[in-house]
């Protein structure tokens, strides 16, 4: 890397991080605050959590339009900016009642607010690194966020028991204003395309048509993108069954859901670490080959429960599913990066995001239709699918390169 690509992978992991610290800590204490409130405390978590989910699915396609025809720089600064301050206005509502009903709308606000700030962020990396080094800032970014994602939660106990939630909201805001201001350091070296940055309904749908038109005329990038969304249908199976995998396997002694999470982290840490050391251009083939690997490992997890029922020695295969399930993340994103043009950035990870949403609570209704929790071989079912979805869509790449 030159010396300012070093400095700009600096500025835009460190923000990340923040930003990220920010968003766990958020959800966090809102979450345990409306858990404790009442009998009808279940249903505020639903509400909280769906509409969140709707406002992704709603608005990433519309996100990636803006991310497309204005400044990335300009709305990471400002969704950062507008983030901390609804977290430091909802921090003086005293009034019970209306907090509840103040972080709702103020979850709602920020997930709108993501649903723009996401796709603009992917598309950013591009400006501040050369392509042969955005695998590598790939790899940084997600280490952190699984660090973030490992950490984050045990401290965030100490500090909503110590701050209360009024302290940790202020706190959330803090934090995201930061991240708005680290991102002001960063330098862009690659110039952007100058955007007409007037805004109309009109402009925002054939916005959306010509980045539709684009990716189906990529093929490479629509296969990949097909191939993420069915990745996302089979791993709600998987995130589905992870809580009742004593129940799978009640043989061994010890929580396995919380074994399983600490394994998976473990393994998401060494797999962004390694793909940061894998080729810097990878081959769709190889990206697909990591996806099937991972499914083998799932694929194993209860038949080593039957050869040896120890809830170490099995929680290797989540960890090794996870190392290989994060590299093919990481490079997914690196090849669309490298691949998609600049112009159209946005509006093909507006698309991603908005399928991964789509696909996920999908499967989850179908997977809680079809499993039973006490199956022991819910896992090999699982794997075995993704590894047939590999084969299948590593034939289609090859017919597709001879074609091409």
């Amino acid at each position: 890397m030159k010396k300012i690509e070093k400095r700009n992978t600096t500025f835009l992991v460190t923000s990340s991080t923040v930003s990220r610290i920010g968003d766990t800590l958020f959800d966090y204490a809102n979450n345990a605050f409306l858990a404790s409130l009442n009998l009808n405390s279940l249903a505020l978590v639903g509400i909280y959590q769906t509409l969140e989910n709707i406002m992704g699915v709603i608005f990433n396609l519309f996100g990636g339009v803006i991310a497309d025809r204005f400044r990335r720089k300009r709305i990471l600064i400002l969704t950062d900016l507008l983030s901390g301050l609804a977290c430091i206005g909802l921090s003086f509502i005293n009034i019970e009642q209306w907090l509840i009903y103040a972080i709702i709308i103020a979850n709602v606000f920020l997930a709108f607010l993501s649903a723009f700030a996401g796709p603009a962020y992917k598309a950013f990396t591009k400006e501040v690194v050369e392509k042969d080094s955005i695998a590598q800032i790939n790899s940084y970014l997600q280490t952190a966020s699984m660090i973030v994602k490992i950490a984050v939660p045990v401290v965030a106990i100490i500090i909503y028991h110590w701050l209360g939630i009024h302290g940790v909201l202020l706190l959330d805001g803090t934090s995201f204003i930061a991240s708005s201001m680290i991102v002001l350091l960063v330098t862009p070296i690659i110039e952007e395309v100058k955007k007409n940055e007037r805004f109309s309904l009109k402009t925002i749908f054939q916005d959306l048509g010509s980045g539709f038109r684009y990716m189906f005329n990529q093929k490479k990038i629509f296969i990949l993108i097909v191939l993420s969304a069915l990745v996302n249908f089979f791993l709600a199976a998987y995130n589905l069954l992870l809580p009742f995998g004593n129940q799978m396997f009640p043989k061994v002694t010890g929580g396995v859901y919380g074994t399983f999470l600490a394994a998976e982290a473990v393994g998401g840490l060494i797999g962004a670490y390694l793909s940061g050391k894998v080729n810097k251009k990878l081959s769709t083939n190889s990206l697909i080959g990591f996806l099937g690997i991972s499914g083998i490992f799932l694929a194993f997890t209860p038949l080593m429960y039957v050869v040896f029922p120890n809830l170490i020695f099995i929680a290797f295969a989540p960890a090794l599913f996870n190392l290989f399930l994060t590299i093919f993340n990481i490079q997914f994103f690196s090849i669309v990066q490298r691949e998609v043009e600049s112009e159209f950035l946005g509006r093909v990870f507006g698309t991603i995001f908005t399928v991964a949403i789509l696909f996920m609570p999908v499967g989850t209704i179908v997977f809680t239709v079809l499993f039973k929790p006490s199956f022991v071989f819910n896992f090999l079912i699982v794997g075995v699918s993704m590894i047939i979805l590999s084969l299948i869509f590593f034939m289609v790449s090859n017919r597709q390169y001879q074609e091409g």
